[in-house]
């Protein structure tokens, strides 16, 4: 009868050699993850004074014109197409443009400065020129449209506008008037300061037939 140590050494060996043969056995290698390339970026700010300003070649000026949307006033008149009161064309402005309501006629010495042929403005009425009665009472006219510079005025007028009316009754009603006048574009070829004036019809280019 075999003794019951030497049953169980056997199955103590047999669990040893199981367990070697396992642990032993060749295994699939497993890819490690690669990782992303790294870069570290270095600056170094200096400051330089330099005892002369340095001359920068290739610099841009920055374009000028006149301020956004300028506003003044004037002393504001009105005329009618009498020859009496233009010239032998009267229905013909100084740019060569039919008149029609909506068209102002300048002061030269605004038209040489702040107001030239082509120029849109907004009109508000500002009442009497001598007392300011009235104030407001043609913006019922003036609102809403933008009149173009395209007449002039004698040469003893300044710092004055006129506007066409159509009816000799109505300028005379108008009288002597003083007008806030906002800049919407400088001339014709100025920038547009406000879209507004895109949808007037304002902007046709008339031909030059007479001046004054």
């Amino acid at each position: 009868m075999a003794h019951p140590l030497s049953g169980l050494a056997a199955v103590l060996g047999l669990v040893a050699i199981a367990l070697t043969t396992a642990f032993s056995a060749p295994r699939e290698p497993v890819a490690s993850p690669v990782a992303a390339p790294s870069v570290d970026l270095f600056v170094n700010a200096t400051v330089e004074i330099l005892d002369a300003p340095r001359v920068v070649t290739g610099h841009v000026e920055p374009l000028h014109g006149p301020e956004a949307n300028p506003v003044f006033s004037v002393r504001a008149t009105a005329y009618n197409s009498l020859v009496s009161q233009t010239n032998a064309q009267p229905h013909v402005t100084a740019t060569g443009a039919r008149t029609r309501w909506g068209i102002l006629a300048v002061s030269r010495d605004l038209l040489g400065t702040d107001l030239p042929y082509g120029s849109l403005v907004r009109l508000r009425d500002l009442g009497s020129y001598a007392s300011g009665r009235g104030a407001g009472q043609y913006d019922h006219l003036l609102e809403g449209l933008v009149f173009t510079v395209e007449d002039t005025m004698h040469p003893r007028k300044v710092q004055q506008v006129d506007l066409w009316f159509a009816e000799y009754a109505d300028a005379l009603k108008w009288g002597v008037r003083r007008l806030e006048v906002e800049l919407v574009r400088y001339g014709r070829t100025g920038p547009t300061l406000d879209p507004f004036a895109n949808a007037t019809g304002f902007d046709a280019e008339p031909t030059w037939l007479a001046t004054r």
